[in-house]
């Protein structure tokens, strides 16, 4: 079954992040100090602890191929932060999530990782158009463990797309869309959403 969940109430204080990131596991602990700012760290931190809350224990990683990381138990997992939202998705297939704050639009790039007709949305949606489509390109990539390719305008219309599903949203007042991509063994059963 698949789960996910997004949260965008971000709101802790600098001493409420340093005591959530003395919860974390040394390893992780670690991982979120590597962080300059605060607000990196805050991120990092509160997206492993939804991991863990969603998954109802403390995970330990195993890692794949391409170094994608899936919890002991054989469930996949995905993790996405911004400033404005983190995200999480669990499933028994292979999933991926993206969350991407809105206003980082700029025609150069989308004119380097966007198809003639991805192009097109764009000028009808603007801005959210291309954050959606880009959360689109990087949970499909994040599922797949290969990050952000060289044919990158056409992975949304390659072979990458059989058996795999995509859900987008967004949120206009707090400025962000997401994207989770979920095989097709998923998208047989219910979908949990949590948001």
């Amino acid at each position: 079954m698949l789960q996910y969940r997004i949260i965008d109430d971000l709101n802790l204080s600098a001493e409420e992040i340093e005591e959530l990131i003395a919860t974390l596991p040394e390893w992780r602990r670690e991982e979120a100090l590597k962080f300059k700012h605060i607000q990196g760290r805050k991120e990092n931190a509160m997206a492993y602890d939804l991991l863990r809350k969603m998954l109802g224990h403390e995970p330990r990683f195993e890692y794949g191929s391409h170094g994608k990381p899936y919890a002991e138990n054989g469930k996949n997992f995905n993790l996405a932060h911004c400033k404005n939202a983190i995200g999480v998705v669990i499933g028994d297939g292979e999933v991926g999530i993206d969350v991407e704050c809105t206003g980082r639009y700029k025609p150069g790039l989308a004119e380097y990782a966007m198809s003639d007709d991805e192009l097109k949305e764009i000028e009808q949606g603007g801005d959210l158009a291309f954050t959606v489509l880009w959360t689109k390109k990087e949970a499909l990539l994040k599922l797949t463990g290969e990050g952000i390719t060289d044919d990158i305008k056409t992975v949304l219309t390659s072979e990458r797309m059989n058996k795999v599903k995509i859900k987008s949203g967004y949120d206009t007042e707090k400025h962000y869309a997401w994207s989770i991509a979920y095989t097709c063994s998923d998208a047989d059963s219910d979908i949990d959403e949590l948001c």
